[in-house]
């Protein structure tokens, strides 16, 4: 026990001491792979350029691949080795790149084609072998015949612990999240240390499995919203566009501009410009002039299409946080598509109580574009408008219950606030109202099922009391009329004593205990034919007869409360329209049978009955079961023995 005591100790006080380190990150998928003739500008050259069409774009800097080969030049030294093979490819492209900080080129160290029939084998590269000898090879194995997807490598220096997993943390919590608002994709996890000793206590594999197969929809490009350019945007559209007329340039160029429109804005611009003006020899100041009135906030234009936007839906939001956190309540809502400076947006937004690993209070998920945001959460309007709102107006203590507010916004241009793209500011009017509103619709949800869970909790503890009880009442019950069906004459006498006290007027001697319990009764104790399990037995059927009664009545009227559709008739016609129905009525519906399935016509009208009236056969179709209600009371009356 002290050995391994003192081992901990040590790999803590290793881990603390871990500054120098250097680590291998991998990152591999199995998608679509990339071109093999661009992977060098891909991934070791800094591009930069003007998006002519909008679309919503997952990431927020476009340059992930890029910043990290920088920082592994930076601190190790290393080139990035990637492996990338296209669906259906023959051969898989292996390229180990550098970059020229200076120049903003790509150094490029191999690039070859391999066989893509399960030889190659990562673990088994130059830098591989040189970095980790042969430990590396029993987590990266070949790469199996026929694949497809891109593995990238990159050798960093950090931290992966400061002795209180902080950092280590920081990715687990984003994965984790990641998890959640992409549940129709898997991840892996997984971190091996080279030390014996720190592999002990740092060594981890966490796998968040795929839960959904359904997929957000693919985003449309859209050409830029007149409201949402700027001067250099509108000038590189114009050298784009070579011959044109400003008319066709308008209506064309740009989303939500109309022939119509395209000509009345022309009008409106002045005297200087023309419907067949060529755009290529529009001067600076007309220019300047245009993009001035197209973004004037005195100028309406319709709102930007929405198909440009691909959020992940309601959906897959239930079912990312059901499988991550598993709490005990879940309200979904999308807030209808906004326009903010002429870019289209959604806010979804999701409100959960209750899960084993969350902590009590407001916890804060927050998501752009699909993508995680981890730092700088309390300056993001997403944890100022959850901190505002009133909960205890709906049932929910913020600092004893345990919840969970996700919220996601999707848009061709995410309002960050700084060059870190950390948060959203709360000084955005549009984005702030629908935040709060995407939350408070949540909560509304979750009010009304706080309300039902206590209602039917009440009713579980009502029926655990009776059912505690039940035993001891039938027992009691059972040796009253045990000794009633012994000794009538006591009860003869209780009987007298009744009347007396009570001032009523009842038979004397043995009629009077059979007024009060009738024969069949006594004779049933007698022949032991009612027993104190028979009371038991039938009290229990009672009380769940009892509770079963009461949920089907109010989720019947709660079903017809809480809901504005109308009842609809699923029915399969007859061929026969004079055909006639028997109709089986319920609470929560009617059924209709017809009745030339399992009667004869002749029997039929033999009984009585006859062929229903157009009228009789109109009320019908409309599904009145108030006629019903008196042949469903109209039951046999039972004796409980």
């Amino acid at each position: 026990e002290q050995g391994t005591e003192g081992e901990t100790k040590k790999a803590k006080k290793t881990a603390k001491a871990e500054d120098n380190a250097y680590y291998q990150v991998l990152v591999k998928d199995n998608g679509m792979g990339m071109p093999h003739a661009q992977i060098p500008s891909m991934l070791a050259k800094v591009l930069s350029g003007t998006k002519y069409t909008l679309k919503q774009a997952r990431g927020r800097f476009g340059l992930g691949a890029k910043m990290a080969l920088i920082w592994a030049k930076m601190t190790s030294g290393v080139a990035l080795e990637v492996y990338s093979a296209r669906v259906g490819a023959k051969s898989i492209s292996h390229c180990v790149l550098d970059i020229d900080l200076h120049l903003n080129e790509p150094k490029v160290h191999v690039y070859e084609r391999l066989p893509n029939d399960g030889s190659v084998n990562p673990a088994h590269s130059d830098i591989n072998r040189r970095l980790f000898g042969s430990e590396l090879s029993g987590d990266v194995g070949p790469l199996p015949p026929d694949w497809h997807g891109t593995q990238i490598a990159v050798v960093i220096q950090g931290n992966w612990s400061d002795g209180h997993g902080a950092y280590r943390w920081n990715i687990i919590k984003y994965m984790r999240r990641l998890a959640v608002i992409t549940p129709y994709a898997e991840f892996l996890l997984q971190y091996r240390d080279t030390d014996a000793t720190r592999a002990k206590q740092l060594n981890m594999k966490i796998l968040y499995p795929r839960r959904s197969q359904v997929s957000p929809p693919l985003p449309k490009e859209v050409n830029p919203h007149p409201s949402s350019v700027d001067l250099v945007g509108v000038e590189e559209l114009l050298a784009r566009a070579g011959s044109m007329n400003l008319v066709k340039f308008l209506q064309t160029k740009f989303s939500c501009i109309t022939s119509k429109e395209a000509k009345a804005t022309v009008e409106a611009l002045g005297h200087k410009f023309d419907p067949d003006t060529d755009v290529s020899e529009m001067s600076k100041q007309q220019v300047q002039h245009l993009v001035g009135y197209l973004t004037s906030s005195s100028r309406s234009w319709r709102s930007p299409p929405k198909d440009s936007l691909s959020p992940a839906g309601t959906y897959n939001m239930y079912l990312g946080i059901m499988k991550e956190l598993k709490p005990e309540m879940i309200a979904t809502y999308v807030e209808p598509a906004a326009v903010y400076q002429g870019h289209p947006f959604v806010v979804e937004a999701a409100v959960s109580l209750g899960g084993k690993t969350v902590p009590q209070g407001i916890n804060i998920h927050r998501f752009a574009n699909r993508i995680p945001l981890i730092f700088e959460e309390k300056s993001d309007v997403i944890s100022k408008t959850a901190a505002s709102l009133k909960w205890g107006n709906y049932k929910i203590n913020k600092n004893s219950d345990k919840i969970g507010v996700f919220v996601s916004i999707v848009s061709t241009k995410v309002p960050f606030k700084g060059t870190g793209k950390e948060f959203i500011s709360d000084d955005i009017p549009p984005i702030k109202k629908a935040v709060k509103a995407a939350l408070q619709h949540c909560c509304t949800q979750l009010k009304s099922k706080i309300a039902r869970t206590k209602a039917d909790q009440a009713n579980k503890d009502r029926k655990a009391s009776l059912m505690k009880y039940a035993p001891n009442v039938c027992k009691s019950v059972f040796g009253i009329l045990q000794a009633a069906a012994e000794h009538p004459d006591v009860l003869a006498q209780g009987a007298q004593g009744f009347s007396s006290s009570r001032g009523v007027e009842l038979p004397s001697g043995v009629a009077a205990a059979k007024l009060m319990l009738p024969s069949e009764v006594l004779g049933a104790v007698t022949s032991e034919k009612l027993t104190a399990r028979t009371l038991h037995d039938k009290l229990k059927h009672h009380i769940e007869q009892h509770d079963a009664d009461a949920a089907l009545a109010y989720v019947t009227q709660s079903g017809r409360v809480d809901t504005d559709a109308k009842d609809n008739d699923l029915a399969i016609l007859p061929l026969d329209p004079s055909s006639s129905f028997l109709k089986l009525a319920h609470p929560l519906g009617s059924l209709y049978l017809l009745e030339d399935c399992f009667v004869n016509d002749d029997e039929y009208e033999e009984d009585g009955e006859g062929e229903q009236s157009e009228v009789e056969q109109e009320e019908m179709d409309d599904g009145d079961d108030n006629d019903d209600d008196d042949d469903m009371d109209d039951e046999e009356d039972i004796s409980p023995w």
